[in-house]
This record gives C-alpha cells, structure tokens and sequence, in this order.
C-alpha cells in the first residue's frame, strides 16, 4: 500500500467512523453529553426516532411536495447517518467514471442508486427535495435554490471524496466542489456562506493528502475560499482555540457564542472541526473524539476533523477496532444506497485519484509540446 492509498483510506474510514460515532451525541450539549455517556470513545448503537425512550414515526410537513416520513429504526454500532449517505453518493458517482465527475454525473447517481423507499430511514428531508426536483426536470445546477436547509453543513457533508481524487491539487478541488455543491445549496445569498465552505474543505483534503503537508498548511488551505465575513468568524474562533489549548475549555465559548443559532451553521461546523483538528495536533483518533464530544452538530464536526485528520496520518493511524465495526456493518445495511466497505471505496477512489493524475500528465505533456520550437 502506498502513501496515496494510505492517505486516501484513513480519509475514508475516519469520515465514516466520525460520522457514525458523532450521530449519536448530534444536537446534544457537552453538557448534555457528559451527563448521559460521560466521554464517548466508542461505536454506540441507537435508537431513531424517539420520544421519552420510546420509538415513534414522525411526519415532517412540507408545504411543497411530497411529505417527509421518518420510520422508527435502531442504528447499529457503524451505521452512518443522512450527510454520509450523499457522501456515499458522491462516491458512487466517482467510481462509476473513474475519475472526476461534474454535476451531471452526481444528479444521474442521485436519480439511478436513489429509490423512494430510502427516505426516512438515512437519507432526509433535503436528499428528497433534490430526488425529487431532478425527476421533475429541475436542471441539477438550480436545485440547489430549492433544496431544504440553504447555509447549513449538508453540502460539505458530500465533498470530501473531491479532495481525495484531487490529491496535492487544492485549487481543482475546489472549483469542482464550487459546481457540485450547487446540487445542494445555493452562492450569493447574504449570509449563506455554504458553498464556500464546501470548496474550503475540498481544497483542505486535498492539501492534506500532499506528502509534506502539515496542520498548519491544511488550516491554511481551508480558508482560502472564504469570502471576508466568514474568514473573520473561522479566524476568531481559531484564535480563541489556540489561546485557550484545549478543546474542553473551548466548548463553553462555543456554547455561549452560538447560542441561539443554528447548530448545523455550515461557518461553525468549519471553524469547529478545524479547531478540534488542531488542538489534536492533526492525529485522527483525537480529532475524531474532540468533535464527538464537543457538542452541537457533533457528526458534522467530526467529519470535518476526521477527514481532515484521516488525509493527513493515512490509515495507520486509525484504530483497529474502529475500523472493524465499520467494515462489518456496512455490508449488511438495509438502508444505504451502497453497502460498499471502506476498504472497497477506497480501492475505486485510489484508481479515480490515478486517472486524475494521467489525465493531468497528459496536458502537460500536450502544453510541453506547444511550446517546442
């Protein structure tokens, strides 16, 4: 196994495990989360949805299409959650081309590895929204103005997979998240800072998988796509992280900061998975743990550090028995649209990453030959 394919399955499996051990503490409190697990270090099983420890369906209204149905089920130890599972779809999409693929590609995967029985189970209310504006005939590249939930996480919750075809091509990766993530959300709109975080977290994987990258160098990376007013928030909260050295301290300021708003603020998952990142010196066991317990959208923090973490140590780095929960459960999951392990994606990501870089060698060489006299 190379570095390459190292780099790009400690990605894989660390999104997967943040994922999946995070959405059990999601939308809790640190304080929330001391007082019912203590300190979370492992794979929980759970239950969804439920309502005084009992398990009940619930009925999302919508003005506009079809209702959105949530089915009482328990969650197994490993099994993901709604952000990993348009993840998986992205990845679905990259293997099927064997390289890099544009928003056409990603909406003909949503429509085809979709079936209307998914939803209420792992996928949401906003995967439904776009299924069902692409079956109608809404280009994909404007679904994203009508999908549920503009300037939250869920773009970004999809794209890391770019980073890792892009590999040591942070600027590529972010213009092909920039196109992608118009499947979800929407650019332009005061205060949605979505789409930018998703290109500031594809180019931060795809520094990450440089062999002489360093924490430093991936936070870097991550804000290079911010336009002022969401680089001024992840900076001060950068700030406050280093100033204070520890991630249990920064929770409260957290607490306090974004009270009020919502928990799933794409800005405050960014500026939180890079904080729990780097007070983890970048070791995908830490920054995975931090963000679990760190309160609030913890799944989506955890992604974003896990990810992060994964790119940079390679898959050597990530427990074992982590890794062994993960890889079991996934190939009986009746829920996902791919029951593939991390160890099978991996081996596709690695081959779309390797196409990517022939493709590269290929204008080069072409430039190279034009400018022969």
């Amino acid at each position: 196994m190379d570095l390459l394919m190292k780099k790009i399955m400690g990605c894989e499996a660390c999104c997967t495990i943040g994922n999946s051990m995070g959405d059990v503490t999601e939308l809790f409190t640190f304080e929330e989360i001391e007082e019912k697990w203590g300190f979370v270090d492992s794979l929980l099983p759970q239950t969804k949805w439920g309502k005084n420890g009992e398990l009940e369906d619930r009925t999302w209204y919508q003005q506009f299409g079809p209702q959105l149905n949530w089915y009482k089920h328990t969650r197994p130890p490993g099994q993901t959650e709604d952000g990993h599972e348009r993840h998986r779809l992205l990845c679905n999409a990259i293997l099927r081309k064997g390289g890099r693929i544009d928003i056409l590609d990603l909406a003909e995967t949503w429509k085809e590895d979709i079936t209307p029985d998914k939803f209420g189970y792992l996928l949401g209310p906003q995967d439904q929204v776009i299924y069902y504006s692409m079956l109608a005939g809404v280009p994909p590249w404007e679904v994203g103005r009508y999908a549920s939930w503009p300037g939250l996480i869920g773009t970004s919750k999809m794209i890391i997979p770019i980073g890792m075809i892009n590999a040591c091509n942070p600027e590529r990766a972010a213009q092909d998240a920039f196109e992608l993530g118009r499947i979800k959300d929407v650019r332009g709109v005061n205060g949605n800072y979505a789409l930018e975080v998703c290109a500031s977290l594809a180019s931060a994987v795809a520094e990450a998988m440089k062999p002489d990258a360093t924490v430093d160098s991936v936070i870097n990376q991550a804000m290079a796509y911010l336009s002022l007013k969401p680089l001024e928030e992840v900076q001060e909260n950068l700030k406050v992280a280093k100033e204070l050295g520890d991630w249990k301290a920064l929770r409260p300021y957290y607490n306090e900061k974004y009270d009020g708003h919502s928990m799933s603020n794409a800005v405050e998952v960014l500026s939180g998975g890079l904080s729990c990142f780097y007070l983890a010196d970048g070791k995908p066991k830490e920054s995975i743990l931090y963000a679990v317990n760190f309160g609030r959208d913890t799944d989506c923090k955890a992604y974003v550090s896990g990810g992060l973490a994964g790119a940079l140590y390679g898959i050597d780095y990530v427990p074992e028995d982590w890794m062994d929960v993960i890889e079991k459960q996934v190939v009986t999951d009746p829920y996902t649209v791919a029951p593939r392990t991390v160890a099978e994606t991996s081996k596709g990501l690695y081959k779309a990453a390797v196409n990517t870089l022939e493709a590269m060698k290929s204008a080069s060489a072409g430039i190279e030959g034009l400018l022969e006299v």
